[in-house]
């Protein structure tokens, strides 16, 4: 801009053709504190207006944030309050801005109002969840692509107990419940591995063997906002095809909340109320100190602590014994001369005793001191330990299964469903009662440290960072059997069983324990360098362009479990074990005992010492990423519509590595004659690289006030799971050659999408939008067996593969939020309001385990909704809301071939806060008030029982502290 003291600097755009009242009509603005030059054109791209200012008057001047929903003119008295910079004229299309001299500060204000319009609508306040939801939709308005927003400027506002609870109410948007909490997302029906999850911009480590990241280790109260980006841009990091879910952290300079939040209170489950000894209350507490030491320094400390008790009871059937991903698998006649009929090899009740505990820390440093540099560090730090309980009772596993027509005739009054045997009396059928506890202690650390220079028209960040994720866990157990005379079972959506001989008054014999361990760490360092170039023009507003480089490492303690044989001549009562029903299951009475004390007592002291930590990595993968972009932003008129949009091009390397272990069973003949198998380990090495070209292009039209038509097309990829791109294999010793792998040289997924999404805000908390989108995806990941050449022998793998062709993914969404005063004249009306979506999802892509019916891919739901009833007036807010999901493919637990269907569910939640003083608040919530069990099947066939749990409502209650 010219420094001349009276040229006049005119903004990139200007819609002269518009009428005064549509330039005061409520509108969306996300503007960053920078220099005076560059805000005003951010300003009148976001108003509509055009903004005249000497280029002197703008020289060393800084303006304000103004993030929101608010009328232009109350938008710029926020940009310059307190920048010596006041509104010479305004007639609603033009504005003039001019530097006030030391003899008119005094009249600044009375300036400012004299000049606006006279009929100026006043700005509601809003505060607490209320104001979330209106700030989030504001930058859902402004944002030229298809995405979701979650904003609280306020510490502790958001009404969920963690972000993946928020997440999960978002359109699209599903979780997966672990332990009762929401865990993992699907975006768009499309499961967790293709979900890239970010903090602040940046890549994490993460401690599941995969990518995935389990949301519910970040608490709402150290999230200030999150943004889940659908349609792609050249800027965004790649490795999200189903999308991008981007959490942001505190920035202190930028917060204008208390400086003092603390919250605590009792967190209580109803779930396991049959449990023996067990307390369900746990906590939750948490605080933060955000401190401005001046206006150019400030920062923020955050801590957060839970301990969580949630018992549950699940029931799980193993399966059927025509799996054909296990090599050998047959079915055989349960009648003599009969038809083969498909059996189950058992199944197994579990009651988990659950107590885990959180702590987390934040830290946040903003330092600015002079308009053209600023420098940012954070650091997020969560550490979580389980100490899990579990009793299990496993029945049936030595003649249910009847392989290969082992047990003929071994079935009487047979149920058959579908052709499958699911249920029978059988005799002398095996249970065995496991008293077992799991162990697991996970940490994540995320920092960085970023900095910005603005130089005129430019803008240069750089930015460092560096996660690591560690998890170690053990599962240990005590297992010991008996054999009543009858067993009555039947599966289904309804197990139950009965036997001749309870449990509490058989003498058991133990059998072979086990101990479990595991270990995961995950290491991953990037920098990043990006600038900006802003224009004056007619048409282009900026020019972004950058680099970025990764280095990241998931080593992995894999195949370490031990078996330790049981003290002779050892049996145990069971009527010395605590004996006790389940609530949501008719089976036999579980047994609960002293874990230690049974373990000294069977096995020997120090018989399962296994100290997962000391356990050597023996499967590494390592991945080297490369990554620069270019993007072009414009904002224009199109028809009298104005146009704002970008695009770019994000090319991406990748070379990738695996080491690991090649595990062959060998004879070996140890003296003459002695013949004995051993297994030999060879270390391996294999690995692939690869350079993809992702174009991309979106634009969002105002085609009338309020009214927008957005449109993006992008090729996008997600990188494949990190275990699956594991070398490790199993091999077997001698012909038919065959064994089980992951895969080194898998390819990324790939998908051509596009989107378009119509949005019409009728208000500054209204909204009605409809997103449609097509993903073409190719290079799909699933399991399937696969041919591959070792020491000479053609062996056959069941592993990892990339799919041939591609399929197709489509959806709808559509989103529905508003005061109800927006819809009637009743202004009472306006403290209540709906927040709804559903989505609608269609993809002809089939998981490639090789059985007859593969399931859809995992994360496709049909349909998902959410809807909720709200309440917002004098301090009080109240929210009830439901939650719907169809049927769809899952994970089950770590093993990616483990593939179920999930039934449908509905669950619903209420929460309710009130604020006593400006100072004080409480709030309690309801979850899973329906008490909704999470159900899964197997194998594409409902009558097939995968497994079924029972989490039990959450009932929290706690007290909030400003100041």
């Amino acid at each position: 801009m010219a420094r001349s003291g009276v040229a006049l600097a005119v903004s990139a755009i200007a819609v002269m053709s518009a009428p005064a009242a549509y330039a005061e009509t409520a509108r969306a603005f996300d503007i960053a504190p920078q220099p005076a030059a560059s805000a005003v054109q951010d300003f009148a791209r976001q108003s509509g207006l055009q903004i005249l200012a000497s280029g002197d008057d703008l020289e060393g001047l800084r303006t304000n944030a103004v993030k929101g929903t608010f009328t232009p003119h109350a938008a710029l008295k926020n940009l310059i309050s307190g920048t010596g910079l006041t509104i010479k004229s305004n007639d609603g299309r033009v504005v003039v801005l001019t530097r006030v001299q030391a003899q008119d500060a005094a009249s600044q204000a009375d300036t400012a109002q004299a000049v606006a319009p006279a009929e100026e609508p006043q700005e509601v306040v809003v505060v607490g969840m209320r104001r979330s939801m209106r700030d989030a939709i504001a930058q859902k308005r402004s944002h030229s692509g298809v995405a979701e927003y979650v904003s609280a400027k306020e510490i502790g506002v958001l009404p969920d107990v963690t972000i993946a609870e928020t997440l999960a109410r978002l359109p699209g948007v599903t979780a997966t419940r672990d332990r009762g909490n929401d865990s993992q997302a699907a975006i768009r029906g499309i499961g967790p591995r293709m979900v890239l999850g970010t903090i602040n911009g940046r890549e994490v480590a993460t401690s599941e063997p995969d990518r995935n990241v389990r949301w519910e280790i970040y608490p709402s109260e150290v999230v200030s906002g999150a943004a889940v980006y659908k349609s792609s841009e050249a800027r965004l990091l790649s490795g999200g095809i189903s999308g991008t879910v981007d959490l942001q952290t505190i920035r202190p300079l930028q917060y204008s909340g208390p400086e003092f939040v603390a919250r605590a209170g009792l967190v209580h489950y109803d779930g396991g109320s049959e449990f023996p000894d067990y307390d369900r209350t746990g906590w939750r507490a948490s605080g933060s100190w955000v401190k401005k030491v001046n206006d150019q320094l400030a920062f923020v400390i955050g801590l957060t602590g839970q301990n969580q008790k949630n018992g549950y009871e699940s029931f799980r059937g193993w399966g059927y014994n025509d799996d054909k991903i296990r090599s050998g698998d047959s079915t055989g006649p349960i009648v003599a001369g009969g038809p083969d009929v498909p059996t189950p090899w058992g199944a197994g009740a579990q009651a988990k005793f659950l107590d885990a505990d959180r702590l987390g820390a934040s830290v946040g440093l903003q330092y600015r001191p002079n308009e053209r540099f600023e420098l940012t560090y954070d650091l997020l730090y969560s550490k979580y330990k389980i100490d899990e309980k579990q009793n299990q009772a496993w029945y049936g596993g030595n003649n249910w299964g009847n392989w290969d027509g082992g047990n003929v005739g071994a079935h009487t009054d047979p149920v058959i469903i579908g052709g499958d045997l699911v249920g029978a009396t059988t005799a002398w059928s095996e249970i065995t009662a496991v008293v077992s506890r799991y162990q697991e202690d996970k940490s994540l650390l995320v920092t960085g440290l970023n900095g910005k220079w603005m130089l005129d028209n430019w803008t240069v960040s750089a930015d460092l960072s560096y996660s690591t994720a560690e998890r170690e866990n053990i599962w240990r157990s005590v297992q010991m059997n008996y054999y009543p005379e009858s067993m009555t079972w039947r599966l289904g959506e309804d197990p139950h069983i009965s036997v001749s001989q309870q449990p509490d008054a058989a003498t058991f014999t133990p059998e072979a324990g086990e101990a479990s361990p595991g270990r995961v760490k995950d290491e991953l360092t990037s920098g990043q360098l990006d600038l900006r170039r802003d224009f004056s023009g007619d048409f282009w507003t900026s020019l972004q362009f950058g680099a970025r480089y990764a280095d990241r490492t998931k080593s992995e303690a894999i195949g370490y479990g031990t078996n330790p044989a049981p003290l002779a001549g050892v049996t145990v009562d069971g009527s010395t074990l605590k004996a006790y029903e389940f609530k949501n299951f008719d089976i036999p009475a579980m047994l609960d005992g002293n874990f230690d004390s049974l373990l000294r007592t069977v096995y020997g002291a120090n018989a399962v010492a296994v100290n997962p930590g000391s356990l050597p990595f023996n499967a590494e993968v390592s991945e080297k990423v490369w990554e620069g972009y270019v993007q072009g932003n414009f904002d224009t008129t199109f028809i009298n519509a104005r146009a704002v949009g970008n695009v770019g091009v994000r090319v991406v390397d990748v070379e990738s590595l695996s080491t690991g272990d090649s595990t062959v069973s060998q004879w070996v003949e140890v003296t003459p004659g002695n013949w004995v198998e051993q297994s030999v380990v060879t270390r391996v090495s294999a690995g692939v690289s690869y350079t993809k070209v992702l174009p991309s292009a979106s634009v969002s039209l105002e085609v009338m006030p309020g009214t927008y038509l957005k449109l993006g097309a992008a090729r996008v990829i997600s990188r494949p799971p990190l275990n699956e791109l594991r070398v490790n294999r199993s091999l077997s010793s001698g012909a038919p050659y065959t064994g089980s792998s992951g895969n080194p040289y898998l390819k990324p997924f790939e998908a051509d999408q596009i989107d378009v999404s119509y949005e019409y805000y009728f208000g500054a908390e209204a909204l009605f939008a409809v997103a449609g989108y097509y993903k073409k995806v190719g290079n799909y990941v699933g399991y399937s067996q696969r041919s591959e050449t070792i020491n000479g022998n053609n062996y056959v793998l069941t592993s990892p593969v990339n799919s041939s062709g591609s399929g197709g993914i489509s959806g709808l969404e559509f989103t529905f939020q508003t005061p109800f005063s927006a819809l009637t004249d009743v202004a009472f009306l306006d403290n209540f309001g709906v927040y709804a979506n559903l989505a609608l999802v269609n993809s002809d892509i089939k998981e490639r385990v090789p059985n007859d019916n593969p399931m859809p891919m995992v994360g496709i739901a049909d349909q998902t909704g959410i809807f909720d009833l709200w309440y917002s007036a004098n301090g009080f807010e109240a929210r009830l809301g439901a939650k719907y999901n169809s049927e769809y493919t899952a994970l089950m637990g770590w093993d990616s071939s483990a593939l179920v269907r999930v039934r449908p569910s509905t669950t619903l939640d209420f929460s309710a806060s009130y604020a006593v003083t400006p100072a004080v608040s409480v709030r309690f919530q309801a979850g899973n008030l329906l008490d909704t069990p999470s159900e899964v099947y197997t194998d594409y066939k409902r009558h097939r029982t995968g497994d079924v749990e029972y989490y039990g409502r959450r009932f929290l209650m706690d007290l909030t502290v400003r100041f």
